[in-house]
């Protein structure tokens, strides 16, 4: 009996053993979701087992659920024991995402005492305690989710024509469906959706059905990001490699293609594609002699880095790290050139948690102040792959700060909005006669003006000009206004008013009445 108790034991130990051997593989292969499944499987038998904690721990926060993270880190946490380095950097991340500052805030602390030069902490503890200075324009901005997002990812939208062009995973009718085994969701696949305007929406725009995009250029793997250039006709795009690296994965890569008659073509690959390591995503300028991507080559400073290359006499440079300030020992990801300025997303520079948006100015062999775009087209969550029109007002980004993981969005925003009550400022001046010289224009001091909201038309604000015609109003609420001015005998005169949508600066508006105008209208009614 005892030995029959032996060997149930020893047949046990040798499942889990065996169990956490799978998890492992499947852990060095990166395929989190199927190693966290065994872990979790392993620790219900043996709840005891720390080091499968932190490795299930770690399986969460790759897979951006770090709500699920925090949670096993506690439990960690809870029997005493303490974190090792890495996973100590990690739980104040996945704190930091979930927004408990103070814990977040500990734990960066501890973790910069092992580490007493890490400029990435030092960095993220300095904005944990200057939070609000990335909400200080919020208001500025708005952000709404479109209405082509799915259940799966919906990410790295371009817009081309009058379309928008994106990268998704999402599922399509088909008889063979080719699935990728570590998400297990289908590869990405570029779509695009035709928009037009429409005011009644939330967003202020309407989608056509989103469709297959470029379909000549697919890999059986994945494909996307893609940015276009020389006016629509070229485009470079990321594809995975058609065959298997040492280890037995595939690479991404760059590859260029043009649009013949209504067909895009493959032109060539980028040169310095490699099976060592990965081009994540890409952007371009429009005439096509200057890109930057993000890459995991191993001469990086850590993470995926940024770098950029240049063609000359119709050759491609050898890919060069941009290096500080822009990337870090983190993972540095997602450029877009917008006029002179670089946008590129980060876990490793400070901001409200796992990847922010950034900018910096792209200045003659060197790089400005990187600065963080703030709140609300950053969140705690995963902020990337940002978009501008034409204007630079705006555009969209993508974003998992709905759902988490790996359920990307893409949402619209709009910038520079004009926030409410604010104050213009301007002068009123009067001519008695249309044929009066320039010089016999005068100031109107220390009349009456009224602010008139035209839909209601109802006085909402009311002032008096200075001796030299200044006048100040303060603008209540977005509509359409005039503005309304009683002289000294009580008749009335109206200026029209512009109010712009956007915020802008506080420029001087000048008001300059014609009476003889005014009266001649007045007597003819």
């Amino acid at each position: 009996m005892i030995a029959r108790n032996g060997v149930c034991q020893i047949t046990v130990f040798s499942i889990l053993q065996s169990q956490l051997k799978l998890a492992d593989k499947k852990f060095a292969q990166t395929n989190y979701p199927e190693a966290a499944e065994l872990y979790r499987s392993s620790l219900a038998k043996n709840p005891d087992d720390s080091q499968t904690q932190l490795k299930l721990a770690e399986c969460y926060y790759q897979m951006k659920d770090y709500k699920k993270a925090a949670s096993v880190y506690c439990a960690y946490l809870n029997k005493g024991n303490v974190l090792p380095e890495r996973d100590m950097y990690q739980y104040a991340e996945a704190q930091t995402v979930l927004k408990n500052y103070d814990e977040a805030g500990s734990y960066y602390k501890q973790s910069m005492q092992r580490e007493p030069d890490n400029e990435v902490i030092l960095q993220k503890m300095w904005r944990l305690n200057n939070l609000q200075y990335l909400y200080e324009d919020s208001a500025h901005y708005s952000v709404k989710r479109i209405a082509i997002n799915t259940t799966f990812s919906e990410l790295c939208p371009v817009l081309y024509q009058n379309q928008i062009v994106f990268v998704s995973n999402r599922k399509e009718e088909k008889l063979i469906e080719n699935v990728n085994g570590k998400m297990r969701t289908p590869f990405y696949q570029l779509y695009t959706a035709a928009w037009k305007n429409d005011t009644t929406t939330q967003t202020g725009i309407v989608f056509g059905e989103p469709k297959g995009f470029a379909r000549t250029l697919n890999s059986k793997f994945n494909t996307g990001p893609i940015d276009f250039y020389d006016k629509g006709k070229r485009m470079v795009f990321v594809s995975s490699s058609e065959k298997k690296n040492v280890e037995g994965g595939r690479t991404l890569g760059l590859y260029f293609a043009s649009l013949k008659g209504h067909t895009w073509k493959l032109d060539q690959p980028y040169p310095y594609n490699s099976d060592d390591y990965s081009i994540h995503d890409v952007t371009i300028n429009e005439d096509g002699t200057e890109m930057y991507f993000s890459s995991n080559i191993e001469d990086g400073l850590g993470g995926y880095d940024i770098y950029t290359s240049t063609r000359v006499d119709n050759k491609w440079s050898k890919p060069i790290n941009i290096g500080e300030p822009v990337n870090t020992s983190r993972n540095e990801v997602f450029p877009n050139l917008q006029n002179s300025y670089l946008y590129f997303s980060s876990d490793g520079q400070p901001g409200l948690g796992a990847l922010d948006i950034f900018k910096v100015k792209i200045k003659k062999e060197e790089y400005g102040e990187v600065e963080n775009v703030g709140y609300p087209l950053n969140s705690s969550y995963d902020d990337f792959g940002i978009e501008f029109d034409s204007l630079g007002t705006q555009g969209y980004l993508t974003s998992n700060r709905k759902h988490g993981g790996y359920d990307d969005d893409i949402y619209k925003f709009k910038m520079d909005i004009q926030t409410y009550p604010y104050i213009i400022s301007g002068i009123t001046q009067y001519k008695e006669h249309a044929t009066s010289a320039q010089s016999e224009i005068k100031a109107w001091a220390n009349t009456k003006l009224f602010l008139v909201d035209s839909e209601t038309g109802s006085r909402v604000y009311e002032t008096i000009t200075d001796e030299n015609g200044n006048f100040s109003v303060t603008v209540p609420y977005f509509s359409e206004y005039f503005i309304e001015i009683v002289d000294e005998s009580g008749f009335q005169y109206k200026a029209s008013l512009e109010i712009r949508k956007y915020r802008e600066d506080n420029n001087i508006h000048q008001i300059v009445v014609v009476k003889d105008i005014f009266n001649q209208s007045s007597e003819s009614k």
